[in-house]
């Protein structure tokens, strides 16, 4: 038991400090929370109470589980069952410790000790002891005395054995002693004495050590270099890779989020507007254009190291901004400002033109997408998009009298060539001889008078306003705003499907009676459709292959066969194999050679539909006329050659008339009466062009199957 007492207890003092660090860093105050709930002010609340309050207000910001809470609630329990929260409020909030009662630990004399060096972990420790190893093997070698090169600096700044993090990189690049920059911030990391300077007495006394121990343990040969069979020979470092601080760094402008490393002077409003402006224009030219960056600057990068010197950049600027079919042409300021923005930091007479490249193909497309599969983009960027042609003028901030002014001119030309019937297009392309979409400005006056619509000075003022560019007036945009548009029919509302279209049994029936008629094989108009042999095609793909074979389905039926025959992974797709194959039972059966006694049934067809459906009664009286007219065989009375004579192209079907005149001819119109004979024409109807015409052919065929039936019969 008392074993079980002391692990409740310390899980109840975790919870505590749980609570008590979720309260300090957010400040918090324990006694508001439960001051609400406690309206008597007795301390004391019932447990339903404490749990609100701890799960309910403060469970988001402290985030205590179910059992937590039970065990905080058992341990400040009273014997009546309420909860004494004050005492949990004492035990949190009363339990800060003051450290205005504590001695302080430093003294401040470390910093005064001019050999301080800083405290590093075991690993940065080695690391250090190799580096100043080699070091002290340069120096002893070269037999160089580093102290006067330090004093020199401590001369001028007066800093009593610590120079500037600066000094001390010029003077170790001065001594030829190359070290990278991760050994170079190990070095300030140990003997750093404050934000800007380090000891260099600290740093020389190490040297100096380990020469002093490589002396007297015999390490060092009579050149000063370390002897081959020392164990534990330090090996040499090789000259650094030159830096490449571009490599990672580099965002000098982006359209979207702007971050500039190179320089920081750039970050004034008016600078960074004028280059966003200048880039804004580079990136349009090189769209409208279709141009390839690389290819204007990849010549004079032979090393292909991503810097050429500022005057190869600016020649390649001027090369790239001058080809296309219009140029642009930007101010010296202009370009000085951008060679500025991409000179390299290590190297200011060098320009980075791979980055200048990488930030104007930002308007076809973002780098890197290779990374990131589900992005999607839409270029041009908006601010290419809504980029005005140069010489125009923003039509938001003109006047705004001009701008109605401009509305009524547009208005009243409008009706002019509403009312008159009058057709401009014709007339500015005459004009326009290079064929760019713009005229001069008395071009247009010669237009529009040349077509008997008088305007004032004010409002072909107002005209050039709204229209006019560097180019001249873009009669394009003026014929879109003055022309009349065509009416546009409204879109034909979707037909309900029918019973009939929705029965996929039905739908295949009449696929399968027009494959078998035509001898069509349906999996050679569609499988061009699946170019990676995925055995699923689109919808739309599944639709044109569909039309092509011409089996005359309806749109509805079409959607019944993508719905039924879908991919069951790609919705959007319809398995082509699959209703390939069930077309292909109407001929044979899949898989026979699994099965070779079994004889497969060829489908036939019929030409069966709603308008030769007959009902019970109806059938009844088809029947009796049947029965009637065979009894005269067509041995006897020659029937069909007189039909076959009315049939002259022998399609198998003739008209009712000449159905009716054969009949007559033949004597058998007596037998039946005029509704047995709508019957018969109803039974055996078959459409053909836009008049339903009568199967001869079956008729015959059911009055021959009709005598040999009454003949053979006993009965």
């Amino acid at each position: 038991m008392p074993h079980c007492k002391e692990i409740k207890f310390v899980n109840v003092w975790r919870t505590c400090n749980k609570i008590r660090a979720a309260i300090f860093r957010l400040g918090i105050n324990l006694y508001d929370y439960f001051n609400e709930v406690d309206v008597h002010g007795i301390c004391l609340i019932s447990e339903s109470q404490f749990i609100s309050v701890v799960n309910g207000q403060l469970g988001a910001i402290i985030g205590l589980s179910d059992q937590e809470i039970a065990e905080l609630a058992d341990y400040f329990r009273v014997p009546d069952g309420r909860i004494y929260y004050t005492q949990l409020c004492d035990v949190i909030h009363q339990s800060v410790p003051d450290f205005d009662k504590n001695p302080c630990l430093t003294t401040g004399l470390e910093w005064e000790d001019p050999m301080h060096a800083n405290r590093l972990s075991a690993t940065e420790e080695r690391r250090l002891s190799l580096l100043i190893t080699k070091i002290a093997s340069l120096v002893n070698i070269r037999k160089l005395i580093l102290r006067p090169y330090f004093q020199d600096y401590e001369l001028v700044a007066k800093n009593s054995g610590t120079i500037s993090f600066a000094h001390f990189a010029r003077i170790l690049a001065f001594l030829n002693i190359l070290v990278s920059a991760d050994d170079f911030n190990l070095l300030v990391k140990k003997y750093k004495k404050d934000c800007y300077t380090l000891s260099y007495l600290g740093f020389l006394s190490a040297i100096d050590q380990v020469v002093e121990y490589m002396n007297k343990n015999g390490i060092l040969d009579l050149s000063g270099d370390i002897i081959s069979l020392f164990p534990g020979r330090v090996i040499y470092a090789e000259l650094p890779k030159l830096p490449r601080p571009e490599i990672g760094k580099i965002s000098a402008v982006r359209l979207f989020g702007t971050q500039n490393i190179f320089h920081p002077a750039l970050n004034d409003p008016k600078k960074l507007q004028d280059i966003l402006t200048t880039m804004v224009s580079i990136q349009d030219h090189v769209l409208k254009n279709r141009l390839r960056v690389n290819e204007f600057f990849k010549d004079f990068d032979v090393m292909n190291c991503g810097r050429i010197t500022v005057s190869q950049f600016h020649r390649g600027l001027d090369a790239l901004l001058l080809s296309g079919r219009q140029r642009l042409f930007i101010s010296l300021p202009e370009v000085q400002t951008v060679i500025n923005q991409y000179k390299d930091p290590s190297d200011p007479t060098t320009v980075c033109w791979k980055t200048f490249e990488d930030d104007v193909d930002h308007v076809f497309t973002t780098k890197g997408l290779e990374k990131a599969p589900s992005l999607r983009i839409d270029p041009p960027p908006m601010e290419i998009r809504e980029l005005p042609r140069l010489g125009g003028k923003h039509w938001q901030t003109v006047n705004p009298s001009m701008r109605s002014l401009c509305e009524e001119a547009v208005d009243k030309v409008k009706q002019k060539i509403i009312h008159r019937r009058i057709l401009l297009k014709p007339v500015f392309k005459d004009f326009d001889k290079h064929n760019n979409g713009h005229v001069s400005r008395s071009q247009m006056r010669q237009a529009l008078c040349s077509n008997g619509i008088l305007l004032s000075d004010e409002e072909v003022v107002a005209l050039e306003e709204r229209f006019n560019n560097d180019m001249g007036f873009n009669y394009v945009w003026f014929l879109k705003d003055v022309e009349p548009r065509p009416d546009e029919e409204p879109l034909p509302e979707k037909i309900k499907p029918t019973r009939q279209e929705q029965d996929i049994v039905q739908v295949m029936a009449k696929v399968k009676g027009k494959v078998v008629r035509e001898r069509i094989r349906v999996l050679e108009f569609l499988r061009d459709f699946d170019r990676c042999n995925e055995r699923v095609i689109s919808r739309e793909n599944f639709k044109r292959g569909l039309s092509v074979c011409k089996l005359e389905l309806t749109e509805n039926e079409l959607e019944t066969l993508m719905d039924v025959f879908a991919s069951p992974l790609r919705r959007e797709c319809v398995d082509y194999r699959r209703f390939s194959d069930v077309v292909e039972e109407a001929f044979t059966q899949k898989c026979l050679e699994r099965a070779p006694l079994i004889v497969p049934v060829q489908h036939v067809p019929t030409r069966d539909c709603e308008k030769n459906f007959l009902n019970f009664d109806e059938r009844q009286i088809l029947s009796v006329a049947l029965q009637k007219l065979a009894k005269k065989p067509d041995l006897q009375m020659n029937l069909s050659s007189v039909l076959q004579d009315f049939d002259k192209t022998n399609c198998g079907t003739v008209s009712t008339t000449n159905f009716l005149q054969a009949l007559t001819l033949r004597g058998m119109n007596n037998l039946i009466s005029s509704q047995e004979f709508d019957m018969i024409c109803k039974c055996f109807s078959f459409e053909r062009g836009m008049r339903n015409e009568v199967d001869y052919r079956a008729f015959m065929k059911a009055l021959d199957i009709l005598y040999a039936t009454e003949k053979y019969n006993p009965f």
